[in-house]
């Protein structure tokens, strides 16, 4: 197991952003399975979506008169 670990510590000094990538990659599947249920039974809910238009009344437009853009 030692070999193992030196192993690991290597690739720490020498590739580093390879070895940061690789434990990202497998912490990934671990925080989606485990984080997001536990933050739901915590009593976190998603936010609402944002508007992405304005909503248009359903009435005729009064257009501005008088501002000397006829």
């Amino acid at each position: 197991m030692l070999s193992g670990l030196q192993y690991l510590k290597h690739n720490l000094y020498h590739y580093p952003t390879a070895f940061v990538s690789t434990i990202l990659g497998i912490a990934a599947p671990v925080i989606i399975f485990v984080v997001y249920p536990i933050r739901y039974e915590m009593g976190y809910r998603r936010p609402l979506h944002i508007p992405k238009s304005f909503p248009v009344p359903n009435r005729a437009r009064n257009f501005p008169v008088g501002f000397g853009d006829e």
